[in-house]
C-alpha cells in the first residue's frame, strides 16, 4: 500500500548521489507549480543487509538532508523527508500508486543499484504514475526544447497535455514529431490555438532513427523528453540510451 504521505505528493527517490539531488531539485519545480507537496525518500535494504552501508541510518539521513537543502536553496520549496526499510524500485513503484509522479536520478534508483537502467526502465514501465528520469549534471538545459513523440496511441492526448505543460513551465520551446503527415496538420491547428507557446511540428518518415539522433547526437538541445509507456523503446530511453532527461507517461507498455 503506497504511503500516506506521498499520497497526490511529487515523490523522489534519494539515494546520495548528485543526480538525485538534481532530481530533487527538478521536481522541486512540479511541485510548487502543480501545488503539491514534495517528499523526497531514501528506501534501505532490511536491517544487517550486506547490501547497505555499514550505517544505512546515518546515511540516509546525510543523503536526505543534502537533498532537501539542494531544493531549498534552489526553489525555496519545503519538502518532507523520510527513510524507510524495503526493496528500492518495489517501494518506488508502490510509491507510485498514490503519487502525482515520481522522480529518480539518472544514475540509479538505489544507492545499491548496480544496473541503473534496467532499474529506470522498470520503474517507468511499472509506475502507477508519470516517471521522470532525471540526467546528470546538467538537468535543466536552459533553452533546450521539450520534444514529444506524437501518434495515434490511445495515450497520445496525454502525451502531448503533459508536452505542453512542461514547455508552459520551463519556458521552453516544444516540439513535437510524427510520421503522420494527417497528425502534423492537426498539429499545426492545435500549435494556432496555443499562439503563447512557441511550437514546432515535425515529419519523420522514421520516427525512430530522427529521436535517436535528436535524443543521443543532439541531445544538448533537448530539455526533456516526454514519451508515453506503451512503446517499449520509450522505456530503453528512459533507462539510460537516451542524453536527456525523459518524463514517461500514460498506459502500460505492449
Amino acid at each position: 500500500m503506497g504511503d500516506r504521505k506521498s499520497t497526490h505528493a511529487v515523490v523522489v527517490g534519494i539515494d546520495g548521489s548528485p543526480a538525485a539531488c538534481n532530481a530533487a531539485v527538478w521536481a522541486a519545480r512540479e511541485a510548487a507549480d502543480r501545488n503539491l507537496p514534495l517528499h523526497l525518500v531514501y528506501v534501505m535494504h532490511s536491517a544487517g543487509d550486506p547490501a547497505d552501508p555499514p550505517d544505512a541510518q546515518a546515511a540516509a539521513s546525510s543523503a536526505l538532508s543534502q537533498a532537501r537543502r539542494a531544493v531549498q536553496d534552489s526553489t525555496g520549496v519545503r519538502a518532507e523527508i523520510e527513510s524507510v526499510h524495503g526493496n528500492p524500485l518495489a517501494t518506488l513503484i508502490d510509491r507510485s500508486h498514490s503519487a502525482a509522479m515520481v522522480a529518480v536520478g539518472s544514475v540509479g534508483v538505489a544507492h545499491t543499484c548496480h544496473r541503473a537502467g534496467s532499474t529506470a526502465a522498470a520503474l517507468a514501465g511499472s509506475a502507477g504514475c508519470p516517471v521522470a528520469v532525471i540526467r546528470s549534471p546538467d538537468t535543466h538545459r536552459d533553452g533546450g526544447a521539450i520534444v514529444a513523440e506524437v501518434d495515434a496511441s490511445p495515450d497520445n492526448r496525454t502525451v502531448l497535455g503533459w508536452a505542453m505543460a512542461e514547455a508552459k513551465l520551463r519556458h521552453a520551446p516544444l516540439r513535437m514529431v510524427t510520421s503522420d503527415e494527417q497528425v502534423r496538420r492537426r498539429l499545426q491547428d492545435w500549435a494556432q490555438r496555443h499562439p503563447d507557446l512557441p511550437i514546432e511540428s515535425i515529419t519523420a518518415g522514421d520516427v525512430a532513427d530522427y529521436l535517436a539522433g535528436c535524443l543521443t547526437e543532439e541531445a544538448e538541445s533537448v530539455q526533456l523528453f516526454v514519451s508515453g509507456t506503451r512503446d517499449r523503446r520509450s522505456l530503453g530511453w528512459a533507462g539510460g540510451t537516451c542524453g536527456c532527461s525523459v518524463l514517461t507517461v500514460g498506459g502500460a507498455p505492449r
